[in-house]
């Protein structure tokens, strides 16, 4: 009977914490929430002023701990690869949302072992709840970071027409950031988005190496970082840039012909796991097993 109350008393916590969860998540932000990613803004911290949907989320407990888990810099670096709609507070309550949800689970299953008449040690079951708790958090890390892996992919892979785009774009007379807006404005792609914020962040007065350098650095591509500085030592030091984008072409095309082949070389390793563990020991069963059954029956 103590486990079912604890259970109950359980499931009643979990009951509360997902309201709050879905009360704070639907509650809308603040104006200046919404405009300050937009703008820059100086002489005012507006950090000590956090968003009404994130107030309770802002307390020094809750952000050390969640800070212990995976860091805020780690956390926003991968958003911003991913190009996530999410800011990091909203992804600290989706993460909290999956903890709930992973917890939901564990109480779930102790609430049936003790319909079952076979119910789980409080203590047990406690700690199965935190580690399910622990593990849904995780999980959605680990899909953040997948989210973010695979756009870095896609990124990579778009890069080398983008290159030669460009290269074409300068060679017919155009300056270095008119050629990068009318490429970003006629092309789409994951790498076509972020190429649009470089130039928007050039329209609001951003100077352009600066703004390149922010876009390697948001892409988080080691191909486009190879570009980008290319570009940028091309500018600083006057070197004609057409030349210098069509090399970077070249070099784009073949990091993606290395990539593929190491990729290819990876999937013939996978390749040969079913041919060794079924197909082999599946043939000599089938040549070994006439020789011992004649064997048993001749000394049989």
């Amino acid at each position: 009977m103590s486990a079912l109350l604890v259970g109950a008393v359980m499931g009643a916590l979990f009951a509360g914490g997902t309201l709050l969860l879905v009360m704070q998540s639907r509650r809308a932000r603040r104006p200046d929430a919404r405009v300050l990613p937009y703008v820059q803004v100086t002489g005012f911290d507006w950090a000590r002023e956090p968003a009404e949907s994130s107030k309770w989320l802002s307390s020094e407990q809750l952000r050390r701990l969640l800070n212990s888990i995976v860091t805020d810099a780690s956390v926003q670096r991968r958003l911003d690869q991913a190009n996530s709609g999410i800011d990091l507070n909203a992804f600290r309550v989706d993460q909290l949302r999956w903890a709930c949800f992973g917890a939901a689970g564990a109480i779930a299953f102790g609430l049936i072992r003790v319909l079952a008449h076979e119910p789980i040690p409080v203590p047990i079951w406690f700690l199965f709840t935190l580690g399910a708790a622990f593990a849904g958090a995780m999980l959605r890390d680990y899909r953040l970071s997948q989210e973010a892996r695979r756009r870095i992919e896609v990124i990579t892979s778009e890069l080398p027409g983008f290159a030669e785009l460009l290269a074409f774009t300068v060679a017919a007379g155009l300056a270095p950031a008119s050629a990068l807006s009318r490429v970003a404005n006629r092309v789409g792609g994951e790498f076509a988005i972020e190429l649009r914020a470089c130039c928007d962040q050039v329209a609001a007065g951003r100077p352009f190496t600066d703004a390149l350098e922010a876009l390697a650095h948001r892409t988080g591509s080691e191909s486009v970082q190879r570009f980008v500085d290319g570009i940028v030592v091309a500018i600083e030091r006057g070197t004609p840039i057409a030349e210098v984008l069509r090399a970077q072409a070249i070099d784009a095309r073949a990091a993606s012909h290395r990539q593929l082949m190491e990729s290819a070389g990876k999937r013939e390793i996978f390749a040969l796991v079913p041919v060794v563990f079924l197909i082999l020991p599946a043939v000599v069963v089938v040549a070994v097993f006439p020789g011992i059954f004649g064997l048993v029956v001749a000394t049989g």
